[in-house]
């Protein structure tokens, strides 16, 4: 099937450009250099990716045919390196740790981390690195539930020195810290923390051009009937579907660039399965202004039912605006083409109409959870209830 297959191609193509960037390097007995991402490295073999044919392989090369290597991220922490400072240590399965830097060796790193003592963390498990700045700002929730944001003066053994905006210097064993996150300093308002949008890459039906972070996703429930799951493959390519229950099912790849401070472009697809089978869905490409706090899309798309492409393209205009801390302005607009038959002159005419679908609600937001309540209307609707129908979703961010 030709719509099929465009969409399998949108996948694919966001796949090959956001494909691994080789960062470790490898130089063979032979004198050949290869730059790689090396994957694990056993006691006489090492195992890396490389990119061969533009595809991305898996092989490896033993220690007798290995002159010499080195880990990228291990070389950058070793340029940066500074033991009297402390360092947050993202690992590849999610693990995160801060702590000190003891000493670096060709392939692995000695730390001291806060909760776990002196550990040795393969060099190859590193995802990313970041030096603790003395003017960074952090949130911390507290195991009673009590909320305190400042900047580390001191970080001790069993206790840390805060300075606070509101309470001044206040020390907090780390026993009582349930949670610490490191926040710019603009966003903390009156005292209060705004945490960052956690659905800023939709409206309530239509998607901004933002995506998802690498290992970010969520699930969202519309109507109790609807369930869908989206989940960033790369910074830049996101795959997702879900079932309208009990008729229908659809996937949903897009991808997503950041081409200016305040504009994100992208492109998808929406593929709808129903039972015969029969595919329907709509190819688009959106523009998005603005920051995840403020912003406006405007997008458009072309319809199809099997294999065939309505004549003209469906236009969204949709917008959001975070009003407080826990509480967003959205709205979505749709513009869609109606073939419309006309009898002229004792023929009928083929024509289009555009029917216009307007949205308007609230966003309540917690870290982790949005729940939308909006009111849908058209010049249809509008005669039967004024105020529109009631659209209610729910939104959780893994």
């Amino acid at each position: 099937m030709k719509i099929v297959n465009i969409v399998f191609l949108i996948a694919a193509f966001s796949l090959f450009t956001s494909g691994i960037i080789a960062q470790d390097i490898i130089v063979t007995t032979a004198g050949k250099t290869m730059h790689c991402n090396i994957t694990k490295i056993a006691d006489d073999t090492l195992f890396f990716k490389v990119k061969l044919n533009d595809r991305m392989s898996n092989t490896f090369i033993v220690t007798s045919q290995l002159k010499e290597y080195s880990i990228g991220k291990v070389e950058e922490l070793r340029a940066s390196l500074d033991t009297s400072s402390f360092f947050t240590i993202k690992l590849e399965d999610g693990t995160g740790l801060t702590g000190k830097v003891r000493s670096i060796f060709e392939s692995k790193v000695l730390f001291e981390d806060n909760n776990f003592g002196v550990i040795t963390i393969k060099g190859e498990t590193i995802e990313s690195f970041a030096k603790e700045d003395k003017n960074t700002f952090y949130f911390i929730t507290l195991i009673d539930g009590n909320e305190i944001h400042g900047k580390i003066i001191e970080r001790k053994k069993y206790e840390l020195d805060i300075q606070t905006e509101t309470l001044g210097k206040v020390t907090i064993p780390l026993k009582n810290i349930k949670k610490m996150t490191e926040v710019q300093q603009g966003r903390v308002k009156d005292g209060e923390y705004w945490f960052p949008n956690p659905n800023s890459t939709r409206y309530l039906f239509s998607p901004t051009a933002i995506p998802l972070k690498k290992g970010e996703g969520y699930y969202q429930n519309a109507y109790v009937l609807a369930n869908s799951a989206n989940y960033g493959i790369s910074d830049n390519f996101t795959i997702g579907g879900g079932v309208f229950l009990p008729v229908a099912a659809f996937i949903t790849p897009k991808i997503g660039f950041k081409v200016a401070e305040k504009v994100h472009v992208g492109a998808g697809a929406i593929l709808g399965l129903f039972p015969g089978p029969t595919t329907v869905g709509i190819l688009f490409g959106v523009a998005t202004y603005g920051s995840t706090e403020h912003n406006f899309t405007l997008g458009a798309g072309y319809g199809f039912v099997a294999d065939e492409f309505i004549q003209y393209p469906m236009i969204t205009l949709s917008g959001m605006t975070r009003v407080s801390r826990r509480i967003a302005l959205v709205t979505e607009n749709w513009i869609v083409p109606l073939p419309q038959e006309e009898y002229v002159n004792g023929n009928y005419v083929e024509t289009t109409e555009y029917y216009t679908v307007v949205s308007y609600g609230l966003r309540i937001m917690k870290e982790r959870i949005t729940f939308d309540i909006a009111l849908i209307n058209s010049k249809d609707i509008i005669q039967m209830i004024p105020i529109g129908i009631p659209y209610i979703d729910f939104v959780y961010k893994f």
